[in-house]
């Protein structure tokens, strides 16, 4: 049985460069291992933010993710680039590495970053209970 995606009591509201922006949070291995998959439509969050526990390189797939995707690489609360990740159905298995250490990444919808203007050098607000440590 696969495990269900958190709740909508269980998001956080993180700000970039001041904009909101509500997310799910993937904090454990179980959690960044499904990211969306399987998720046809965000529907009241804008996206899921994956924490790591320490700064290093990650790969990202779309591997049964039916939705093309931003992936906004974030490292010490600074938004180091954007990507594009299509969905598997259309594009076959793509696998996307970070541009480099990183330890937070926030996965959208494809467009979003850029219709909320997000961009390289854009500071990440977290509220204190998501802080790392």
């Amino acid at each position: 049985m696969e495990a269900p995606l958190k709740t909508e009591e269980e998001t956080k509201l993180i700000r970039i460069d001041g904009k909101k922006i509500t997310v799910k949070i993937a904090d454990t291995p179980e959690e960044r291992e499904r990211g969306l998959m399987g998720v046809t439509k965000v529907e009241g969050y804008d996206g899921m933010l994956f924490i790591f526990g320490a700064d290093g390189d990650v790969s990202f797939w779309n591997k049964e993710t039916p939705l093309d995707l931003d992936l906004v690489w974030i490292k010490d609360k600074q938004v180091l680039s954007v990507d594009f990740l299509p969905r598997e159905p259309q594009s076959g298995l793509k696998i996307l590495p970070s541009p480099g250490a990183i330890d937070m990444v926030l996965e959208l919808p494809a467009g979003q970053a850029e219709e909320i203007g997000i961009m390289s050098g854009a500071l990440v607000s977290l509220p204190p209970e998501l802080e790392l440590k």
